[in-house]
């Protein structure tokens, strides 16, 4: 009879990991909010705080209606609404720690404290978005990353320093939502007219047979000077001219009359525009969704010039946060320079009518050189116009 095998030891559990030291916690989190990346996380907690406010109001209006009975239209339309909201809250909620998660794991942190950190980094998010507006939050500039010791009062940032628009700071969603609201701009929604002298009038068919007579004669010009023709040549120069004149008087005469149209009068008849933005639920359909936000652009007593009034641009800052400064004079300006490169009277290329502002370059979106220079502080206008934007009725 043999004897029955000892017992397998048990293995002895694990020792528990270290908890992190909190300034080596502080510096990991500092370290992520100078992260692009972040931002997305800020628009999760900022989705959690809305989200958890509907459910909140549902709950309490379902509680008001306690006393009906369970087969009331109204209450089992609150209790469906209540049902749905939390059920979007969880998903939300989902969404931000995993995303908190990938963060935390991309970084030198040890694996044991990777659950600790994205907590700790999820609710410094929503910290921040409790404590200032959403997009403004995203403008902050990053803090330094290195941190001496935890982040406390002293180091929270002051919401009445203006927020800074840096190009390397903009997420490619956020570029090409500049872009379409640029275009918005460029092209009035139909029944509306931008006053740039685009719709026909008494003198336009003269001005473009004129321009297509002078272009037409100047080039018979030149084959018969070069083949020796001079009569010819002399003959089709003359023409050439002739209709030169008369596309210079019929342009003098559209201009005035647009410049006496432009008075203090509105850009495009209205100051709401719709934008197409790329429906990121569905890129691989390429489709887009229409987004409504407001300007209102007027042009100057002398009608040569668009404007944003002070009221208008006063009350876009007010709402977002975002410090323009010049951007509003650039704004108007670069809608204006767009269209005389369009029409072919301005200098520079003409740019991708889809690409306005930020270029394909490289397979990533890249701001057009020239802009910054030219235009300062453009980037904040639309930026400002952007936050505001809402989904179309």
């Amino acid at each position: 009879m043999t004897a029955a095998a000892p017992p397998a030891p048990t293995p002895a559990p694990a020792p528990a990991a270290a908890p992190i030291h909190p300034e080596a916690a502080a510096l990991i989190v500092g370290e992520q909010r100078g992260r692009t990346g972040y931002r997305s996380l800020l628009q999760y907690a900022h989705e959690l705080h809305q989200q958890e406010a509907q459910a909140q109001d549902l709950h309490e209006t379902l509680h008001d209606l306690s006393g009906l009975p369970d087969e009331d239209a109204d209450r089992k339309a609150y209790d469906a609404r209540y049902q749905a909201a939390r059920a979007e809250l969880e998903v939300t909620r989902q969404q931000a720690q995993q995303h908190a998660r990938r963060m935390i794991r991309s970084s030198a942190a040890a694996r044991e404290h990777h659950e600790y950190l994205a907590a700790l980094l999820l609710d410094t998010a929503r910290q921040e978005a409790l404590r200032r507006p959403l997009r403004a939050a995203q403008l902050r500039v990053a803090p330094p990353r290195t941190m001496a010791h935890s982040p406390g009062p002293a180091d929270r940032t002051d919401p009445r320093v203006p927020f800074t628009i840096d190009p390397v700071q903009i997420l490619d969603v956020q570029r090409q939502e500049h872009n379409a609201i640029a275009a918005a701009l460029l092209t009035p929604p139909a029944g509306r007219d931008s006053r740039l002298g685009t719709t026909a009038d008494p003198d336009t068919q003269t001005l473009i047979d004129a321009d297509q007579d002078r272009r037409s004669h100047a080039l018979l010009a030149c084959r018969y000077l070069l083949a020796g023709q001079d009569t010819l040549a002399r003959h089709h120069a003359g023409l050439a001219t002739d209709a030169e004149g008369l596309y210079r008087t019929a342009h003098a005469t559209i201009t005035r009359d647009r410049h006496r149209g432009h008075r203090d009068a509105q850009y495009s008849g209205g100051d709401t525009w719709t934008a197409h933005l790329p429906d990121h639920d569905r890129p691989d359909l390429a489709l887009t969704v229409p987004f409504t936000f407001e300007l209102e652009l007027r042009w100057n007593d002398a009608g040569l010039a668009l404007t944003v009034p002070p009221d208008c641009a006063a009350s876009l800052e007010a709402r977002t946060g975002i410090r323009v400064r010049r951007g509003w004079h650039s704004l108007a300006r670069w809608i204006l320079d767009e269209h005389a490169r369009h029409a072919g009277e301005g200098s520079g290329r003409r740019p991708n009518p889809q690409e306005p502002i930020w270029r394909t370059h490289h397979a990533r979106l890249t701001l057009r050189p020239h802009l910054t220079a030219a235009y300062p502080d453009l980037l904040a206008a639309l930026e400002a116009l952007r936050v505001t934007l809402r989904p179309a009725p």
